[in-house]
């Protein structure tokens, strides 16, 4: 949840694409030093390879101990009602818990909940404060998240520029999906905002690191060299990496 964004299409020519976290790659960045517990690391390791139970043991056992990272991952089960019934208002407290320890993936799925209604009052404003939160924090998928609303000027303003930086700054935390997003923009981008040329490198950049539509893409028009098995990380869990920043200056504006 919070996860997976679609670019929405320019003039009826772009494609969409999933707007999915994926880490370069592996689901961890090399070199993150974070301050999650073994037992929350575990839990999302187990998460992602299947084992939903034992996820959910040691996220919760972490979540209660206060643990950021296993608050806002324990807060996803509920949310997507795995290994317990769905439950919305659980997850929401799960969120803010975790959001109130500065961890911009709580802040994100914060966005996410007030963008869709999901559990609580659909608020475009708030889910923007709370998107710019995380990207303050330097949580590359909030800095996905808010560049789409930013290039398609839903409930902000219009940036195109300011919505390629955030997307520049999310491909070099690993967000392959923003990278594809960021491609996308070039090849449709209305004006003298059109780049073929920049939109194949972050296309190929994407699709490089095993993003599914980016390869679709680059093969369907012309690249024949090899491509690594392409990924679908949709719902993975990822550690959070503390010492991050973003920058935005309509953030800026927004939250200070």
């Amino acid at each position: 949840m919070g996860t997976e964004w679609v670019l929405p299409r320019l003039r009826g020519t772009c494609r969409t694409i999933g707007a999915v976290i994926t880490l370069c790659a592996a689901l961890w960045p090399a070199g993150s030093a974070t301050a999650q517990s073994a037992r929350t690391v575990m839990g999302m390791q187990a998460y992602n390879s299947g084992d939903i139970a034992t996820a959910y043991k040691l996220l919760r056992q972490e979540a209660d101990a206060g643990d950021s990272d296993a608050q806002v991952n324990l807060g996803y089960l509920y949310a997507r009602g795995q290994h317990v019934p769905e439950d919305q208002g659980e997850a929401l407290r799960l969120y803010l818990l975790s959001a109130e320890q500065g961890n911009g993936e709580g802040m994100n799925a914060l966005g996410y909940k007030h963008q869709y209604g999901s559990g609580v009052p659909r608020n475009m404003d708030t889910a923007i404060v709370w998107y710019c939160r995380a990207v303050l924090a330097g949580n590359p998928r909030a800095m996905n998240n808010l560049a789409i609303l930013l290039f398609s000027g839903e409930a902000i303003s219009r940036n195109e520029e300011e919505a390629r930086r955030l997307w520049q700054q999310a491909g070099a935390y690993g967000h392959v999906n923003a990278m594809a997003n960021l491609g996308l923009s070039y090849l449709n981008g209305p004006g003298s905002g059109r780049d073929p040329v920049a939109g194949r490198h972050w296309m190929e950049q994407a699709a490089l690191h095993g993003q599914r539509q980016a390869q679709a893409w680059l093969r369907a028009n012309g690249y024949q060299g090899a491509l690594p098995p392409p990924v679908d990380t949709s719902n993975a869990m990822t550690p959070s990496v503390r010492d991050r920043v973003g920058h935005s200056t309509v953030c800026r504006a927004l939250t200070s």
